[in-house]
C-alpha cells in the first residue's frame, strides 16, 4: 500500500477544501479554452439543467449574492455563452439561457467534469464510489440544512 501524502488526522472540513480547491484549479486549467473558470462552471450547469432561470433564483440556489451572479453572468454573456432576457411574468427579473455557442460546447465541458470524476475514483470499487457518494451527499444535505437555520434566526 502506498504512504498517504496527507495526515492521517485531518477531518472532513479541510479535506472537502483539499478536494474542492484541486478541483478548481483543474476546472480552471481545462475550462481556459472554452473562455469559462471554474466559478463559472456551476451557472454554465444550471443553465443546461434550467434553462430560462433567473438570476434571483439561481442565486437563491447557489446561496450566493445577486451581485455574484449578476458578475458572472455579465462575464459569461460578454462571452458568448449566455443570454439574458426580460422575464414576462416579472420585468424586473431577467431569465437566463445559454447561447448556441453554450449548447454546443456543453458536451465539451461535461466531458471534462466526468475525466476529474473518474480520475480521483479510479482506485474505487462501484460499490465504494456509490457509498462515498451516499456519504457525501449526506454531508452537503446537512451542511445546507444548517445554513438554512441560520439564515432563519438572522
Amino acid at each position: 500500500m502506498s504512504e498517504s501524502i496527507l495526515p492521517s488526522t485531518l477531518p472532513p472540513g479541510p479535506l472537502l477544501s483539499i478536494i474542492n480547491r484541486t478541483r478548481v484549479i483543474f476546472l480552471n486549467n481545462r475550462l481556459k479554452q472554452f473562455e469559462l473558470s471554474a466559478g463559472q462552471y456551476p451557472v454554465f450547469m444550471c443553465l443546461l439543467r434550467h434553462p430560462g432561470i433567473t438570476q434571483d433564483t439561481m442565486a437563491r440556489h447557489f446561496h450566493l449574492d445577486k451581485g455574484t451572479i449578476a458578475r458572472t453572468v455579465k462575464k459569461m454573456e460578454d462571452a458568448g455563452l449566455i443570454s439574458r432576457r426580460v422575464d414576462p411574468e416579472n420585468r424586473r427579473a431577467l431569465c437566463l439561457s445559454l447561447t448556441r455557442k453554450g449548447s454546443e460546447m456543453a458536451p465539451e465541458i461535461l466531458a471534462i467534469d466526468q475525466e476529474w470524476e473518474q480520475t480521483i475514483c479510479s482506485g474505487l470499487s462501484g460499490g465504494e464510489k456509490e457509498q462515498m457518494l451516499a456519504l457525501l451527499k449526506h454531508v452537503a444535505e446537512s451542511s445546507i440544512k444548517t445554513i438554512r437555520k441560520l439564515e432563519e434566526h438572522n
